[in-house]
């Protein structure tokens, strides 16, 4: 439940409160905020995220404000709404693409170490490297598959369709197997490492930088590291430990 109203954009508060007043029904604020405990000036603001968010409704009666949230078979619709918004502003930006570009100071000073905070800032560095045209990786699939399951599949399929190439190390665990299973191909070879060989973060080597992700129980933040270097030992590090006996591809299946 939490995950999907993080998902949705709401925090705990806002989660909360949608959850009482779906059981209260239509209430004015002073009464949402007597029910959740908090002053009605916090309750304000946590009904008008609400809002902004397409999960609440705002109607007035008998001169008062009243609060409720839309009908739970609606909220579908409330994400096909937002998806159309994206769609609509990805059409925007790619008819300014070529103008903004233009604008764009290609000698401005460009960070080679950039640190990504939460959830959904991962996510964006993760559509970085859905660009990429070729990487190698370190990877937990069974934290991945918890924390980021947005992602434990798309990497893969997305790669398969721009037709790129990697080649990924797995800590051994039972969804090793089924990605292996799935997805192992010319392009994209998957071996899994010996039982043993466990770690708590992950690494995606591309041709320039390096990315390690790394995913606590309530947090996930990720570093990249802008190097051609520092890549190309990865690399080559990486190359080393596929290349060992061990990582034979007739590992259990």
């Amino acid at each position: 439940m939490k995950q999907l109203f993080e998902n949705l954009g709401a925090g705990d508060k806002e989660m909360r409160t949608f959850l009482r007043l779906l059981e209260l029904g239509a209430q004015p604020a002073s009464v949402i905020a007597r029910h959740m405990v908090i002053p009605r000036s916090t309750m304000y603001l946590v009904l008008e995220n609400l809002k902004k968010l397409g999960l609440v409704e705002e109607f007035g009666r008998v001169g008062m404000k009243y609060f409720k949230c839309v009908p739970v078979g609606q909220i579908v619709d409330v994400l096909k709404a937002r998806e159309n918004e994206i769609q609509y502003t990805m059409n925007l930006l790619d008819d300014s693409l070529s103008e903004l570009e233009s604008l764009e100071n290609k000698l401005s000073i460009t960070p080679k170490v950039r640190f990504f905070e939460g959830k959904r800032a991962v996510m964006k560095m993760y559509e970085e490297v859905l660009k990429a045209k070729q990487f190698y990786a370190f990877f937990n699939p069974d934290f991945v598959k918890k924390v980021m399951p947005e992602y434990h599949y798309k990497i893969p399929e997305t790669l398969k369709k721009n037709n790129g190439k990697a080649k990924e190390l797995l800590v051994d665990c039972k969804e090793a197997y089924v990605y292996r299973d799935r997805f192992n191909s010319k392009n994209h070879q998957v071996k899994v490492l010996p039982k043993g060989i466990v770690f708590a973060s992950d690494t995606i080597i591309c041709e320039d930088r390096v990315y390690m992700i790394s995913y606590g129980e309530k947090e996930v933040s990720a570093t990249e590291i802008q190097n051609l270097s520092l890549a190309k030992t990865q690399r080559e590090i990486f190359k080393q430990l596929w290349n060992q006996p061990a990582l034979s591809k007739s590992q259990k299946s």
